[in-house]
């Protein structure tokens, strides 16, 4: 919750203090942070606490330096891209991309260090530097110049300074320096877990980003306001997924006979979690003046509105399948939720355009439900295959634990 607040901060600021297409160029260089630190959990952080929640602490603060240094690297090549492609780029587009470009180390590594800590066991320690990064920016906006305070890549800039606080905060609490020259042999080490789960990420949001530009161009400007409307609205009950799922995947790693019939309840669980928690959030919306929905999203708020009943439905698919998810990623089996995540992204692509050409706005947000809810039979299937002990013995795959390929 604090990290996401951050994040929303630095939008809302910027959102009132620059004008609309200032604001448009901030939201390009934002969505490519938004795909880029995915990326980077995907390809640094997620061995931390699949192969090392059980790890001796020698071996862990080594398998640490090594997973931040490639979240550096991972943020300096990003960001050396970000700098070229915006020194071409004219206007407020090529700023902010400059901008951007340079805060992206310092964000990638204040990211890392959070899902370390929830690797090693101390989510305390995540929620204080999360909270450190959120009092630099505070003091940070507090004495920027007024001449400055409405100049969007400023805005990016004190963000990202206030991300590279919290980066070296993280350093005195684990008392680890990231090490990039570490970033090869990790991510060579680990490609079982990095490459998959990157390759899976790069596939859904591939399918997912694809799919909205074509209903942008097949439909109308109105219906991907409203489309981004309803995700705007519910991003809150996806952090909430996210933390969840972070927090859960080391933790099934320290209970190695923890019985299968728990395991696969606890699982159940968290997706009952995530479903209630998104459904109550959503109806409030529907159930609070409109005052209020105008007051968030301004014109969008009514088409928005219309959407959101059946946007309840569709968010229940992906709500459901967090449990199963953060059972088979906690076992290592990265290459399973690759291959279910590849067989979903084509109904991700193609079942919105034919709920659009059948139904118009209503049948893009069915058509995303139906995409979501196919697939969980899968992951429940798989989740009880994959928990049952015996199977487990069967795969005969060591995912690393108490190893220490990166020394």
């Amino acid at each position: 919750m604090v990290s996401s607040g951050t994040n929303a901060v630095i939008n809302f600021v910027i959102a009132r203090r620059v004008g609309a297409s200032e604001f448009g160029a901030f939201t390009i260089a934002y969505t490519i942070f938004a795909l880029v630190v995915g990326l980077s959990r995907a390809a640094s952080t997620a061995p931390l606490g699949i192969s090392y929640a059980t790890a001796q602490q020698p071996v862990f603060r080594a398998a640490t330096r090594a997973a931040s240094g490639t979240a550096l690297v991972i943020g300096l090549l990003i960001g050396a891209v970000l700098l070229a492609v915006g020194a071409a780029s004219p206007g407020a587009v090529g700023v902010n991309l400059v901008a951007m470009g340079m805060v992206m180390p310092a964000l990638l590594v204040q990211d890392s260090w959070r899902y370390t800590f929830f690797a090693q066991g101390r989510p305390a320690a995540a929620v204080v530097n999360d909270l450190g990064w959120a009092a630099a920016m505070a003091a940070g906006f507090a004495v920027l110049p007024d001449r400055l305070s409405s100049d969007a890549a400023s805005l990016v800039l004190v963000w990202g300074a206030a991300a590279a606080t919290a980066a070296f905060l993280g350093i005195a609490q684990t008392g680890t320096w990231p090490n990039p020259a570490r970033a090869i042999r990790w991510f060579s080490a680990h490609r079982e877990t990095t490459g998959f789960m990157t390759a899976e990420y790069v596939t859904m949001q591939g399918a997912q980003q694809t799919s909205t530009l074509i209903i942008g161009a097949l439909g109308s400007s109105s219906l991907v306001g409203a489309l981004r409307g309803i995700q705007t609205l519910l991003a809150p009950t996806m952090n909430l997924a996210v933390a969840l799922t972070s927090f859960a995947i080391p933790e099934f790693p320290r209970r190695p006979d923890m019985p299968a019939r728990t395991r696969t309840r606890l699982a159940y669980a968290l997706s009952a979690l995530v479903v209630a928690s998104s459904t109550i959030w959503a109806l409030a919306f529907l159930v609070l003046p409109d005052g209020f929905g105008r007051a968030l999203l301004g014109d969008t708020w009514p088409r928005t509105r219309s959407l959101l009943g059946l946007a309840i439905v569709q968010q229940a698919g992906p709500a459901l399948a967090v449990g199963p998810a953060a059972v088979l990623y906690a076992l290592g089996r990265t290459r399973l939720t690759f291959r279910i995540n590849l067989l979903f992204a084509p109904l991700l692509l193609g079942c919105p355009l034919i709920g659009l050409h059948l139904g118009g706005a209503k049948g893009v947000v069915v058509g995303y439900a139906i995409a979501f809810w196919s697939t969980i039979p899968v992951w429940m299937i798989q989740l009880w295959r994959q928990a049952h002990p015996r199977l487990r013995k069967a795969r005969g795959q060591s995912v690393g634990r108490g190893s220490d390929p990166v020394r």
